[in-house]
């Protein structure tokens, strides 16, 4: 009987170190899935570039950091003057903001001399990074302020794409209403929060 239970022991040990070493975190097929893709990545339709999303502040680490207080110690389009009626966060430079219509993804053509600047700079450094921050006016539910404020981001992301700069050093971000560049409740307030803030 006692032989029987110290079996019984050891196999169920074997069992358990056997179960810990099949999550395969550490097995070398996984780690060379692992740098074959990184985490991440979305596949895109047929005919479409990959699209790379990192969580803000993850980006591999052989990117480029970029201050993204509006300082202009970097050497970009943004190294231009805050906006005018920013109320929290980080000041952004007045050549990183493009503005949009009410309800609207469309990009404006006073717009678009902002986007190319900036599209060149990133075409320029293959190492940088930027992330197209997405906002909305307060009107609207918050659901649906976020998907705005998403597709503002996408629509800049489509024209740097198409100028050149590559898919990998985009990430799109919405923050919808939650980040208003002016508190105000009026026509003017409400045109200053429907924007896209380009960060380094």
């Amino acid at each position: 009987m006692h032989y029987f239970v110290r079996t019984l022991i050891a196999a169920a040990s074997l069992a358990l170190l056997a179960s810990c070493a099949s999550t395969g975190e550490n097995t070398e097929e996984n780690a060379q899935d692992a740098t074959a893709q990184p985490q991440g990545v979305e596949q895109q339709a047929a005919g479409q570039a990959e699209a790379y999303s990192y969580p803000y502040g993850q980006a591999p680490s052989n990117y480029d950091a970029y201050d993204t207080s509006g300082g202009g110690t970097a050497n970009y389009a943004g190294g231009g003057q805050p906006a005018k009626g920013s109320t929290g966060g980080s000041m952004v430079s007045a050549d990183r903001i493009i503005y949009f219509e009410y309800d609207s993804s469309n990009i404006r053509a006073e717009s678009r001399p902002v986007i190319e600047a900036n599209a060149r700079a990133l075409a320029g450094n293959s190492r940088a990074v930027t992330q197209l921050e997405g906002h909305t006016d307060e009107r609207g539910s918050r659901e649906y302020n976020i998907a705005l404020g998403e597709r503002r981001a996408n629509a800049v992301r489509q024209v740097m794409v198409a100028m050149g700069v590559s898919p990998q050093q985009i990430r799109v971000m919405s923050y919808g209403e939650e980040r208003p560049a002016s508190g105000g409740q009026d026509e003017q307030s409400y045109a200053l929060n429907r924007r896209v803030e380009i960060l380094y």
